[in-house]
């Protein structure tokens, strides 16, 4: 992809404002006036934009959720267990280095995007698990922009086979 300079400096829409947009346009369109819906409010849709990649897996004794979050300090991230449901929530900061007229605080600032495809803001996932875990034991660990979750297994242990003798009349 080529970048070229243009003479005039441009701005480009968030990637939320710009699904927002289409999420409202798809709705006025058919009907012809402005519907505000407001199950499409503005956390909502960053909700829905943005929501980091996992893999669930389960062995025989535990249960492994590993949750990709470059960019991401584990400070800003809070795990959650409770009622067999695993919450993850957290939010990825944009990162922001650009000089801006302290006269004028609504100025532009000094940087042109010629591209724009990251994603930031809050983000919330939760799983249930299909059968008992242990809550105790849950633990977490973040290496490398990667979260791993271990949730174990409840141990069950076989009832115990009991001959009960029959007694004869």
């Amino acid at each position: 992809m080529a970048i070229m300079k243009q003479d005039r400096p441009f701005v480009t829409p968030t990637r939320e404002a710009r699904v927002r947009n289409r999420l409202q346009r798809f709705f006025e369109e058919p009907f012809g006036f402005d519907l505000q819906l407001p199950m499409f409010g503005e956390r909502r849709i960053e909700r829905m934009i943005w929501s980091p990649a996992v893999e669930a897996t389960e062995n025989a004794t535990e249960y492994l959720v590993t949750v990709e979050l470059p960019g991401i300090s584990p400070e800003d991230v809070e795990v959650a267990m409770s009622d067999g449901m695993l919450t993850l929530k957290g939010t990825k900061l944009e990162e922001r280095k650009e000089k801006q007229d302290k006269q004028d605080p609504e100025a532009a600032p000094d940087r042109t995007y010629h591209l724009w495809e990251r994603t930031y803001g809050e983000f919330e996932r939760s799983f249930r698990f299909p059968a008992d875990v242990n809550e105790a034991k849950v633990s977490a660990e973040f290496a490398n922009g990667v979260l791993t979750v271990r949730v174990p297994k409840l141990e069950v242990t076989p009832p115990k086979v009991r001959t009960v003798p029959i007694a004869k009349k």
